[in-house]
């Protein structure tokens, strides 16, 4: 009779455990699908960047200057077109200070079509006189984040 006892209790610990993994996978799955949900949600419409590339090159008039180049591709979500008139980087206080030139705003003044997209590419200089190869990558020159502005015609809706 102890065997049959032991091996119930076994199968029981069997059957908690089979039921604690599968209710585990339940809720991993239904996190990640809300969390889509939600991410979805903020895109939806309007503009939003798919993919930037960054590229550091020396100058060729200073050896001190590093040139910034990015690169971005900007979507319009809309079903509306859209005159975008500027562009310009977000940089961090730490950059702006080695700015060669301030003025990093791109005119742009292009009409982007609604549910269409127009790649976008700007330069900057920075000065990194005194700082050696590691001490450029220890900047952290990223630009991920950019003011836009941009003209749309909208109307009344009418019945």
């Amino acid at each position: 009779m102890k065997r049959k006892i032991k091996g119930v209790s076994k199968l029981k610990n069997q059957k908690r455990s089979m039921i604690l993994i599968f209710l585990l996978i339940i809720v991993a799955l239904s996190g990640c699908i809300s969390s889509s949900v939600k991410t979805d949600g903020i895109v939806e419409d309007g503009l939003n960047i798919n993919s930037i590339s960054i590229g550091l090159g020396g100058s060729e008039e200073d050896a001190g200057i590093t040139v910034v180049t990015y690169n971005f591709n900007l979507r319009n979500r809309t079903n509306t077109s859209i005159i975008l008139k500027t562009v310009e980087p977000i940089l961090s206080k730490e950059i702006q200070e080695r700015l060669i030139d301030r003025g990093i705003k791109l005119d742009i003044n292009e009409k982007v079509d609604g549910n269409n997209s127009e790649e976008l590419t700007g330069t900057f200089k920075l000065d990194t006189r005194g700082l050696d190869k590691e001490g450029i990558i220890n900047l952290n020159i990223n630009v991920k984040e950019f003011n836009i502005a941009f003209e749309q015609v909208i109307g009344i809706n009418e019945p």
